[in-house]
């Protein structure tokens, strides 16, 4: 920390989130030698109790500083900074929680009101602590100007159900049903709790004698475990009467709202007494927070935070103690507290319930299991993680119906740990963020976004999480568009300006990850059999090698399917994945299929409205399909040009996708592309366009997974039984399917526009920093904003904008230190204008 060299701010503070991993440095045999011996340590000596002293930052009362957060490290590296006590804005947006990844930098600037500690990972200890004090000979009053709302809530204990129909309703399957992957966490036997637990929840009541349960209605419905909505103004004051009918201490902590030491929900050592942060069974406390930061001009009406009981943070919020807070600007809620110009409105919180983790695990075993030492059983452990949205699964949360042109806003949440990377989806429709367009958010622990959606056709559309074991886990559910009588809507239906004819087939391969192991050997400084890349690429005994059997997605001249569209040099980087289809709002997109493959595929588009794309197609077997380019589909106000989105199979989402089946979907703005056909169609207002997919392709999860055994390892799969070891040598670290420098093509001359489409799919391990070395690029939410380092996630489409300006061959690559050992790695090349120039004069 020190004073600013800007005019701007006051101070900056400088914070690296990281979980140094000491197993990796060059020095572990030197501090094992040296910590092992206890007598070279002096606890008397002043320097050595000075190393352990953890100081506070000190900051000054209503002056402005700017924290810088920076990530370094692995997978786990998923850090959800919160500063307790203070609100900052975040790219010019309002909030109190900062998102940290290795490699990545965020930036924040605030004026504190009060001390408070940054804890982005209590458990582990990652903690700091800032003190506040006034700095200034003049008090700076804080009083508010708003109104006092008092709600009344209940910490009290019950018997949840996870899925109350019995039932898969995205499938209207046995939840139980063999081999199926909710049988997992609804089954009983071995000792499986099943899908009832013992929780405690926030429970609302009507006046402070808590007799008077307030009566739930069609628009609370949808909350299931969640708290009441606590709902308030810029300026207002809110008091909550906590009254503990549970059996332990809780407590409520607020994200967004000041408070003085005395309404903390959380507790720390700094000799402070805070009696509201353990609220013992029985008891009752009055909260009083202030609403002191609305939401910023760049801002919706409405900004979402949490509110939770903290005296035993991942304890309590695994036990169910937590809901959802709006924070308004002034003028913006009616007289009954409900926001004005909004029809519907809808909170979802996305999180792995691990109900190990939860205080009533005794009392689950005890009531549905049958056996208390299988605590430390894997599978038994597993069966507890209940990946939910307002603590439902497999469909099974009710009342998310809507009428066709109302205007709808999502809350969604975040919560849990770092397996808790969430891209929620809405099928069938978009929506607006930050003056964009979008189909997919991501969550991440204790953060919150909001999105706007104006559904116009009617319909049963999925909502769930495209981290594939998420979705896989029951983190799906269906929302409802109605055609109501009272409602008039614009007919959804339009005559295309254009259409756009493509012939696109899947059909099976034999792909190679890295056919060339130069790069590999010369970055391990190794040879072939003692490389660390040799897991993955080296065939042996129980190693596939790079050699796969997969299926893509190939464009053809015409419906005959004859004869394969030749591939440009500037296609040449796409690699494993589908051609780039492109079009123009307005326009319609004629999909002719076939399914040359083995098995049923389909071929369906985030951001369209579709016709026929969820029909599985059989082998052999033609499907024309249209994807409709609505104005919904395109570019938001703030959006480039054309944005991203990604097209696959979905007969079976998981296994299509590890299988190979993927490609990118561009939607410009009229007037954007020249007349060609197909994917010969450019745009004319950049000189280059690149598609990247980052993914972890894991082939134990493609359906080739049998060929690929009884191909390259010349065994029966019926009995062969892969270690731990072939699990891992299956997992392919690649940028369209290539590992180790082996994508080719990304070649651009200096000076050139080029714009990257950027997507990201998979599973919890898919967090990935994608660092262009030696440039910046530009990428658009209401503001531009300039970076080398963007963050993809599962379910994240993002055109991003470069200017070529540095010549030479350059690294880029995820920045996750497993991801970069494991081979997600590539160049990309800048030829210099003359370089060019001459290129063209001998003719090459």
């Amino acid at each position: 920390m020190n004073v600013s060299a800007r005019t701007d701010v006051d101070q900056d503070v400088f914070l690296m989130f990281s979980v140094v991993d000491e197993n990796l440095s060059w020095y572990l045999m030197d501090n094992i030698q040296k910590c092992l011996d206890p007598k070279e340590v002096n606890e008397d000596d002043p320097d050595f109790e000075e190393s352990n002293l953890m100081h506070a930052i000190e900051l000054c009362q209503h002056r402005a500083v700017a924290w810088h957060l920076f990530g370094m490290g692995n997978e786990v590296d998923i850090h959800s900074a919160f500063f307790h006590g203070n609100t900052l804005l975040d790219r010019g947006h309002r909030t109190d929680t900062l998102r940290s990844f290795p490699r990545d930098l965020c930036h924040g600037s605030d004026g504190p009101e009060s001390s408070g500690e940054v804890a982005p990972d209590l458990p582990t200890g990652m903690q700091a602590f800032y003190t506040v004090q006034s700095c200034d000979s003049e008090t700076v009053s804080t009083a508010t100007s708003g109104v006092v709302r008092n709600f009344y809530l209940a910490a009290e204990k019950v018997l949840w159900n996870y899925a109350p129909s019995g039932k898969d309703l995205t499938k209207n399957a046995s939840l139980t049903e063999t081999d199926s992957a909710s049988e997992v966490f609804f089954g009983r036997s071995h000792g499986r709790i099943g899908g009832k637990y013992w929780k405690v929840t926030y429970k609302e009541y009507t006046d402070s004698t808590f007799t008077n349960p307030k009566p739930k209605t069609p628009e609370t419905g949808h909350l299931g475990i969640l708290g009441p909505v606590l709902r308030a103004e810029e300026g207002d004051i809110i008091k909550v009467s906590f009254m503990n009918k549970a059996d332990r201490n809780y407590s409520i902590e607020p994200h967004g709202l000041h408070y003085d030491e005395h309404f903390k929900g959380s507790s720390y050592d700094d000799g402070v007494n805070k009696p509201g942060s353990h609220v013992g069974p029985g008891k009752n406390f009055i909260y009083t927070w202030q609403v002191l930061d609305g939401p910023s001009p760049s801002d919706p009406p409405c900004i979402p935070y949490l509110y939770y009981s903290a005296t035993d943070p991942p304890r309590d919020t695994n036990s169910g103690l937590v809901g959802p807070l709006l924070v308004c600007k002034k003028g913006t809620l009616g007289p009954n507290g409900i926001q004005k110009g909004v029809d519907k409105e809808f909170f979802l919180l996305l999180s792995v319930m691990d109900e190990n983790l939860s205080w009533y695990l005794d009392d689950n075993i005890h009531k549905f299991g049958k056996n208390q030492e299988l605590e430390e059983d894997e599978v038994f452990e597993e069966s507890n993680k209940m990946h939910a949205v307002n603590g439902y699964m497999y469909g099974n949360l009710p009342g998310l119906e809507m009428c066709a042109g109302d205007r709808v806003v999502w809350y969604t949440f975040g919560l849990g740990t770092e397996a808790d990377i969430h891209g929620v989806y809405f099928e069938g429709n978009t929506f607006q963020r930050q003056s964009t367009t979008r189909d997919t958010v991501s969550l991440f622990p204790h953060t919150a976004a909001a999105v706007s959606m104006h559904p116009k056709a009617p319909g049963v559309f999925e909502v769930s999480c495209r981290t594939t074991d998420h979705y896989s886990a029951g983190m799906r559910h269906r929302y409802h568009v109605d055609m109501c009588p009272d409602k008039k809507v614009k007919h959804a239906d339009m005559k295309p300006t254009r259409i756009v004819k493509y012939f696109i087939s899947a059909e099976e391969i034999e792909w190679d990850y890295s056919p060339e192991r130069v790069w590999e050997l010369e970055k391990h400084h190794a040879s072939p059999e003692d490389s660390p890349g040799s897991i993955f690429v080296e065939k042996g005994e129980g190693r596939i090698g790079s050699r796969y059997k997969k299926v893509v997605y190939r464009e053809y001249t015409d419906d005959t399917f004859r004869v394969q569209k030749k591939q440009q040099p500037n296609q040449q980087h796409l690699g494993i994945m589908g051609p780039i289809i492109r079009g123009e709002v307005g326009e319609q997109i004629l999909i002719t299929f076939k399914n040359k493959a083995s098995r049923p595929y389909s071929i369906t588009a985030h951001g369209v409205r579709a016709r026929g794309s969820h029909l599985p197609v059989s082998p052999g077997h033609i499907l024309v399909l249209t994807w409709d380019l609505l104005e919904s589909s395109g570019p938001g106000p703030s959006d480039p040009n054309c944005i991203t989105y990604a097209y696959y199979s979905t007969v079976d989402f998981i296994k299509d996708l590890y299988s190979g089946l993927l490609g990118p979907l561009v939607v410009c703005r009229p007037g954007t592309l020249n007349m060609g056909e197909g994917s010969d169609r450019q745009r004319t207002d950049v000189e280059r366009e690149f598609a990247l997919l980052f993914m972890v392709y894991d082939e134990n999860k493609s359906w080739y997974l049998d060929d690929n055994i009884r191909t390259y390892l010349n065994v029966d799969p019926g009995t062969y039984e892969g270690d731990e070891g072939f699990e891992e040598s299956n997992l392919m670290h690649s940028i369209n399917g290539r590992l180790y420098g082996n994508l080719h093509g990304l070649v651009m001359t200096q000076g050139q526009k080029v714009d990257w489409y950027l997507l990201g799919m998979g599973n919890e391990v898919d967090m990935h920093t994608v660092h262009f070395h030696a440039e910046t690029f530009t990428y658009k939410t209401d503001r531009v904003h300039r970076a080398d380092v963007f963050d993809l996630f599962p379910g994240t489409f993002q055109t991003v904008e470069m200017v070529a300006g540095n010549p030479g061959t350059w690294l880029l690559h995820c920045h996750v230190t497993d991801h970069i050992h494991a081979g997600m790695e590539a160049t990309f090349t800048i030829e210099s204008v003359y370089q060019t120039f001459n290129m063209l004069i001998s003719g090459e």
